[in-house]
């Protein structure tokens, strides 16, 4: 499917960090452009092009990872995947492809099972959705958490630690159990910040919800 470039506004672009470390960089903030998103196959392609670079706050480099915040005109709060520089010039452009059948990414998710009094309460969210993502190739999520409020933890205990979520209350819309992957959720932070939590994996479906990104054995 030919993606469809869509206009967005308030633009932060961010560095990219593992999940494991709770580190944010703002690189960009107050940009607009467009957002595209298609498909080939079992191919997704992410484009984010910048028509301005809004207000410049920290060194942007080519072929660095990088993700970014933005609303569409009808303000809609929206979180990429982490995509590539391709272009830091002053109408810097973002690119990636992920094949579905494919994890390019630095960790999968596995079972997990930890005490629960093992968590760290790193930092509260708000407004948290949880959702999980369709199996590959089928695009899209089912909600299963809306208006959800938390925190950001991580695992006392492993090398490395394990980084995740607790939803401690919302709307639970969708059922959910323990060995679910694939989830997805975002939050606010206390500053109002936008965050998005990938490839998570159900520890608790209780209140509190658990979810943590797992590593492979």
């Amino acid at each position: 499917m030919q993606g469809i470039p869509v206009p967005v506004k308030n633009i932060r672009i961010y560095k990219y960090f593992k999940p494991t470390e709770p580190i944010q960089e703002l690189i960009i903030e107050g940009a607009t452009g467009t957002y595209t998103v298609g498909t080939l196959t079992t191919n997704i392609f992410y484009n984010l092009d910048l028509n301005d670079d809004g207000k410049r706050v920290n060194p942007l480099n080519v072929h660095e990872r990088y993700y970014a915040t933005f609303e569409t005109m009808d303000g809609k709060p929206t979180t990429t995947v982490w995509m590539f520089c391709l272009d830091n010039s002053d109408t810097p452009r973002f690119g990636r492809t992920i094949n579905m059948l494919v994890n390019d990414d630095v960790s999968h998710a596995t079972p997990a099972i930890i005490d629960p009094s093992d968590y760290i309460r790193i930092a509260p969210l708000y407004d948290i959705t949880v959702s999980q993502l369709f199996p590959p190739p089928a695009i899209g999520q089912r909600t299963l958490i809306e208006n959800g409020t938390g925190y950001i933890i991580g695992t006392r205990i492993g090398t490395p630690h394990l980084m995740g979520v607790e939803v401690d209350n919302g709307d639970y819309i969708g059922k959910f159990a323990p060995g679910m992957k694939r989830i997805i959720i975002t939050g606010r932070t206390e500053n109002g910040e936008l965050i998005t939590r990938t490839d998570l994996t159900v520890i608790s479906n209780g209140k509190p919800a658990i979810f943590l990104r797992t590593f492979p054995s």
